[in-house]
C-alpha cells in the first residue's frame, strides 16, 4: 500500500513509439555546438565593429540571433538524451488555478516557436541591415556576392520584409496557441480565439489513444482522446475533436504521449487519485522518471 497522498508508480504501457533515436540526438548536440560556435563568432564581430557605423554590425549581430535560434532548436532535440535534465529545464507540467474549479496543472507545449522567432527576426535584421549598408554606400561588407550591383540589395530587402512578416505571424500563433489544463473536477480546453470548454470526468466514458493527420508531414501524431457520453457533441477544435470525442493531442505537449495516455486513463477510472492533480507534489507523476522506479 502506498503512502497517503501520494502518487501511484504506473504501469505505462506504449501505444506509440516516441522514443527518438540517440544517433541523430547526438548529430543535434553537435549541430548546437557548431552554431553556438558561429553565434559567438558573428557575436565578437559585430562587437569589433562598432566604430565603423551601425548598419554592419547589426547585420552582424542578425547573423548571431540566427545562430541563436537554430541552437536553440537543436539543443532542444538533443536534450532528448537525458529525460530528467529535460524535465527540469521544461517541466511537462505547471500549477495553474481556475476560477471556478481550483487549484490543478496546465499540460505544457513542446513549443520550437520562441527559436524559430529567433531564426526570423534574425534574418530580418541581416537582410534590412544589408541592404541599408549597400544603400547608404558604407560598403558591402554584408554582400559578399553582390559588390558591384544592386541585385543582392534588393534580394536582401525582400527576405528582411518577408522573415518580419513571418515573425508577426509567429508572434500571434505564440499568443493564441491553445492550452490544456487538468482538475480534480475535470479537464479544460482553452482556446483564444475559441470559447474555453470544460468536459467533467463524469461527462467522459472512455479513454483512448488515436493517431490524428495534422498536416502531410505528421499523419500518425498521437492524441488521448476522452469518448464523451453526448455522443451528439460538437467537435470544437478541428483537429482534435470528433463528434461525441474530446482530444488532447499529446502530439504537441511536453509529457511523453504513452505516459499522459496512460495517467489521464487512470484518473479516469480512479476517482479518489483525482485529488491529486490539485497539489504542487504531483507534478513528478507527469514525467517518465517517477514511474521508472519501484512501486510505492
Amino acid at each position: 500500500m502506498r503512502p497517503p497522498n501520494s502518487a501511484p508508480v504506473l504501469s505505462i504501457p506504449r501505444q506509440w513509439d516516441g522514443r527518438h533515436s540517440r544517433a541523430a540526438a547526438w548529430l543535434s548536440a553537435a549541430a548546437a555546438v557548431f552554431f553556438a560556435l558561429i553565434m559567438l563568432l558573428w557575436l565578437v564581430m559585430a562587437a569589433r565593429g562598432v566604430g565603423n557605423g551601425l548598419a554592419v554590425p547589426l547585420g552582424r549581430l542578425g547573423v548571431a540571433m540566427l545562430s541563436a535560434g537554430a541552437v536553440g532548436l537543436f539543443a532542444a532535440r538533443a536534450l532528448s538524451l537525458f529525460p530528467r535534465a529535460s524535465a527540469r529545464l521544461g517541466p511537462p507540467v505547471t500549477t495553474h488555478t481556475d476560477p471556478d474549479w481550483g487549484l490543478g496543472v496546465r499540460l505544457e507545449q513542446n513549443s520550437q516557436v520562441l527559436p524559430l522567432i529567433l531564426i526570423l527576426a534574425g534574418c530580418a535584421l541581416y537582410g534590412a541591415m544589408a541592404w541599408w549598408s549597400w544603400q547608404s554606400g558604407a560598403g558591402a561588407e554584408l554582400l559578399p556576392f553582390s559588390r558591384d550591383n544592386s541585385g543582392g540589395a534588393g534580394v536582401a530587402l525582400v527576405m528582411a520584409i518577408a522573415a518580419a512578416i513571418c515573425v508577426l505571424l509567429m508572434v500571434f500563433v505564440r499568443v493564441t496557441r491553445i492550452s490544456y489544463e487538468m482538475y480534480p473536477a475535470g479537464i479544460v480546453c482553452r482556446t483564444p480565439l475559441r470559447a474555453t470548454t470544460r468536459i467533467g470526468w463524469e461527462e467522459i466514458t472512455e479513454i483512448r489513444g488515436r493517431e490524428r493527420r495534422l498536416s502531410a508531414y505528421n499523419t500518425e501524431a498521437p492524441v488521448v482522446t476522452a469518448v464523451l457520453a453526448d455522443r451528439s457533441m460538437r467537435p470544437r477544435h478541428p483537429l482534435f475533436d470528433d463528434v461525441g470525442e474530446f482530444g488532447i493531442p499529446a502530439c504537441i505537449l511536453r509529457c511523453d504521449s504513452n505516459l499522459l495516455l496512460g495517467l489521464v486513463a487512470h484518473l479516469h477510472i480512479t476517482p479518489p487519485d483525482r485529488a491529486l492533480l490539485a497539489s504542487p507534489s504531483v507534478l513528478p507523476w507527469f514525467t517518465v522518471h517517477y514511474h521508472q522506479q519501484p512501486a510505492r
